[in-house]
């Protein structure tokens, strides 16, 4: 192996590396690693394959060491045996099929031909194998974030093929025009365009996580603005209870003196007065559950605001294995939506919520009045939402939380009345 062929292999190497490390974000969630232990994990891969190569260059041990190393990366991740083999195999095999295709385009496009250099042709072959499998994985991480309902521009499609075709062609370019004495600015240049690709990519992946620790920070606003609405019912109701507690026996002598008048009428109305004093006009939800209660409670003092009725059934018990912020997440925006297609209603404005608990399964319809129109972005339902601080989460952002409990959402409409029905296995994440 000639110096110029080494050169290239030990650049080309540390992309291949960065590839494996973008590949494995494809299986595992990286959000309780330790960066530096997975930084150093990766750069002894690229040691020691780079050097199983360079001293053996046997194909056995060549394919032995590189399952063996992905096979160790996979531990910087917290999963099962399972998904850990799948993730090796799966890396490997990925690996193996752009070499193959990679072969064989060269040998169909005769690169001898161009050049009777064996060590362009090796290189040729070495640069074209990481940036194709570099794209390839670029566009399985796309695929990903489609499945978890990120939104992917056609912009970001494009760059994946743009960006990586035009780092490979110029890269070629460089090569073939390589003189030894030349050699060193060659490499520069190769090294520059290399990480070029990678801060492009890294940036979108900090843009986008960026964009979801927004999304994150807005949902807990709204959960603790919930919170701290319930606190103020309750708050408001202990303190009529007490206050009525004061005067019962004030409330006992004026209900005797009804009572003794033989005057039911007004002994009925004056504990009407007592009922409607102990129960806060703003508690509108009473399960017990004190994540359903303030959201419901929060979502409907909101609605009861815009001149929306309200009806709510609910049977659910004090405690459930479904995370707050997943709820919070659900019955949020599909309270939002529902206020807002109430609020646009031709007819009555109305909004009917029934959440219940049976056999272990969570049952949540919400359904309200709109005015008909419904619209569509490339086949899927969007709204607006009146709510500023959550506004752009929409279902999506519900669809995704359903599916952590491999649950399922179904919507429809009929006489100008609009239906959600979510079903939710009542177990936990962990």
């Amino acid at each position: 192996m000639t110096n110029n062929v080494t050169i290239v292999y030990l650049i080309t190497n540390v992309f291949g590396a960065y590839t494996i490390f973008r590949f494995m974000g494809i299986f595992f969630d990286r959000q309780e690693t330790d960066e530096k232990i997975e930084f150093a994990s990766y750069l002894l891969y690229y040691f020691v394959i780079s050097l199983f190569y360079l001293a053996f260059n046997e194909p056995a041990l060549n394919v032995l060491s590189n399952l063996v190393m992905f096979f160790l990366l996979t531990y910087n991740y917290k999963s099962t045996i399972r998904t850990r083999l799948i993730a090796t195999v799966s890396a490997y095999t990925m690996l193996m099929a752009v070499e193959t295709f990679v072969v064989l385009i060269l040998r169909y496009f005769n690169i001898n031909m161009i050049s009777q250099d064996a060590d362009f042709e090796l290189i040729t072959g070495m640069i074209s194998i990481k940036i194709i499998s570099y794209m390839v994985i670029l566009f399985l991480s796309n695929f990903k974030m489609l499945k978890n309902n990120i939104n992917v521009s056609f912009l970001h499609w494009l760059s994946i093929f743009v960006i990586p075709t035009g780092t490979l062609f110029s890269t070629l370019m460089l090569i073939s025009r390589v003189h030894n004495e030349s050699l060193a600015g060659t490499t520069i240049s190769v090294v520059i365009l290399f990480v070029i690709n990678v801060f492009v990519f890294y940036l979108y992946d900090e843009l986008m996580r960026s964009y979801d620790e927004k999304m994150e920070r807005a949902l807990l606003l709204q959960q603790n603005n919930a919170y701290l609405k319930q606190f103020d019912i309750i708050n408001q109701s202990q303190a009529n209870i007490k206050i009525l507690r004061h005067d019962i026996k004030n409330h006992i002598l004026s209900l005797k003196s009804l009572i003794d008048k033989n005057d039911n009428e007004g002994a009925s109305g004056y504990l009407k007065s007592l009922g409607d004093y102990i129960n806060y006009s703003d508690e509108y939800s009473k399960s017990g559950n004190s994540e359903i209660d303030s959201i419901l409670n929060y979502k409907i003092n909101k609605a009861k605001m815009y001149g929306i009725k309200a009806d709510i059934n609910l049977k659910v018990p004090e405690k459930l294995n479904i995370r707050p912020f997943d709820l919070s997440v659900i019955l949020g925006n599909l309270m939002d939506n529902a206020i807002e297609g109430a609020l646009n209603s031709n007819k009555e404005k109305q909004i009917k919520v029934s959440i219940e608990l049976d056999k272990n399964v969570l049952y949540i319809d919400i359904s309200n009045t709109f005015n008909g129109n419904l619209n569509y972005d490339k086949g899927k339902l969007t709204t607006t939402n009146l709510d500023e601080e959550n506004h752009g989460m929409g279902l999506s952002s519900v669809r995704k939380s359903i599916e952590m409990y491999n649950g399922t959402m179904g919507i429809q409409n009929k006489d100008n009345v609009f239906y959600v029905d979510v079903l939710i296995y009542n177990h936990s994440l962990v």
